[in-house]
């Protein structure tokens, strides 16, 4: 319930360059994460890797709500019985970055 007031209120407020930068580096470390390791991240990784706990899991939870990413649980790893919530772009998410990445060079010319 918590997050999902936070969630709420980060939508209706406008995003800001930085927040918008932070939207794209998160879903940038999702994708080569994925790439890298043959597998999503879980949480707890993507954070890690990202090296911002608030302010990132606030981000995550706004791509989120905006569709950006898809959330899952499952077994942390096979020895595990612990269950962590994995985290994976959606396609609208890498239609984003792909637009964002288009925009960048358009912009470097």
């Amino acid at each position: 319930m918590r997050y999902q007031l936070l969630v709420t209120h980060m939508v209706h407020e406008k995003l800001t360059p930085g927040g918008l930068w932070a939207l794209v580096r998160l879903l940038t470390a999702v994708e080569d994460f994925s790439l890298a390791h043959g597998r999503d991240p879980y949480t707890r990784e993507l954070l890690g890797v990202l090296r911002s706990w608030g302010y990132g899991e606030s981000i995550l939870l706004l791509a989120w709500d905006l569709g950006l990413v898809e959330r899952y649980n499952d077994y942390c790893n096979e020895q595990s019985k612990r269950i962590c919530r994995f985290n994976r772009l959606s396609k609208r998410g890498r239609e984003f970055l792909r637009h964002y990445n288009e925009l960048l060079k358009l912009l470097s010319q």
